[in-house]
């Protein structure tokens, strides 16, 4: 059995660390009446909110009902999935019912299916007292925050994860150096679940943790490493070191955060790479299978799989990607088709903002099914484009933007 749950608090005292936190929530639940805000637990993975949402429906005698909001996205669905939960004060037992919607912060990467919003207008003045999870208070869930009381969750501080890990050392009767148990505290950022998995293999027998076995490789160092090196031992260290992630899903998520995950990474390199069609497709098979582990490891919340599945990529992909000159590339497609996209977007990227406002839509979609009539009628009325940019808008570079894309469609 995983440590990490066999050694999960059951009750808010036993929980190590984010004290505030813990009295905030027994606070809001002792004194809950019909109506009251959720309650926003804010913090990254590992630092207790699952954790304390199943200690205080225990300790106050309530029948969780768990959902992960990332995996229902769309208004139908979300409507479908909560309002049952929300329109009944108890079970058929007569228990009373609390909701836990986790990963709220997932469900904010696709607006235009409205699951977002209406979640917003179900969290007004609930029926059940309901608690949510998000990884950070960004700016994606910032209308959801504004009707929740929010409560900030910290990396567990060293000193009480050392405490934590000999207690357990303790309770399953094993030892382990003092090298070793200061490095896993410290490599493990103030997540418990990362201590814990890590304390675990080790105990087990499985290779030593250092911090000098830790380096966080940027990701194109990385994946350039990767498909360079002489060696599987060598290629598994660029992958397994790599300042990356495996996300899953991929909705919302900075740039950054987009640019880090490994996977991505890694088909964007191969697909804009030179490489025969035979190799690409069993590089790309391998990807699939290993893009379907993370998908699993996420919905069963077993994150300790994850550490796995670098080592498989690393593994599978070396033989076939060998002297294929593949190069880590952001982009999923080669530079000769992207150069002339990213020209035209800086291109018609004036254009778009003062045509969007006018229209009364987004830059994408006036972009997309706008744009094109628009320069047709231009060309059709033989209208001149500086003239009608510095009328209009008052801005001569917005006809430049114009006129090239009406040379664009006269050259068709």
């Amino acid at each position: 059995m995983m440590w990490s749950e066999k050694h999960r608090p059951k009750t808010v005292q036993e929980m190590v660390g984010n004290e505030d936190a813990r009295f905030a929530a027994l606070k809001w639940l002792g004194g809950w009446v019909s109506g009251s805000k959720p309650l926003l637990f804010v913090g990254p993975p590992g630092t207790g909110k699952t954790t304390l949402v199943h200690a205080l429906a225990r300790q106050f005698n309530y029948h969780l009902v768990e959902m992960n909001a990332s995996d229902t996205r769309n208004r139908d669905s979300i409507k479908e999935t909560l309002l049952p939960a929300l329109q009944n004060t108890a079970n058929l037992f007569g228990k009373k019912i609390m909701l836990f919607l986790d990963e709220v912060d997932g469900i904010a990467g696709r607006e235009d299916s409205g699951g977002l919003d209406v979640l917003v207008y179900l969290m007004k003045e609930p029926t059940v007292p309901v608690m949510l999870a998000a990884n950070e208070k960004s700016t994606k869930i910032k209308e959801l925050s504004k009707t929740c009381k929010s409560v900030e969750f910290s990396p567990v501080p060293p000193r009480l994860l050392m405490l934590f890990l000999d207690h357990v050392l303790q309770r399953e009767g094993t030892k382990l150096e003092l090298g070793d148990k200061i490095s896993i505290v410290n490599n493990s950022r103030g997540d418990i679940r990362s201590l814990l998995n890590s304390a675990q293999s080790r105990a087990a027998g499985y290779a030593t943790v250092s911090n000098r076995d830790i380096v966080n490789i940027d990701i194109a160092d990385a994946v350039n490493g990767y498909f360079n090196a002489v060696s599987v031992e060598e290629a598994t260290k660029f992958i397994t070191k790599a300042d990356a992630s495996y996300p899953d899903p991929r909705y919302g998520g900075s740039a950054e955060e987009r640019r880090r995950d490994m996977m991505a990474a890694l088909f964007s390199s191969i697909v804009s790479s030179r490489v025969e069609q035979g190799d690409l497709a069993y590089m790309l098979d391998v990807l699939s299978k290993a893009d379907m582990m993370v998908g699993r490891a996420n919905a069963m919340r077993e994150w300790s799989m994850l550490g796995y599945v670098g080592k498989i990529i690393a593994a599978e992909l070396y033989e076939k990607s060998r002297q294929k000159g593949i190069k880590y590339s952001q982009y999923a497609m080669p530079w000769p088709v992207m150069g002339p996209i990213f020209a035209r977007a800086q291109s018609t990227r004036k254009v778009l903002s003062e045509l969007a406002p006018a229209l009364h839509t987004s830059r994408s979609s006036a972009g997309s099914f706008a744009l094109p009539y628009f320069i047709r009628l231009m060309i059709d009325e033989r209208v001149d484009p500086i003239e009608f940019a510095t009328d209009n808008f008052g801005d001569e570079s917005v006809g430049l933007s114009i006129a090239k894309e009406i040379e664009k469609v006269k050259k068709k």
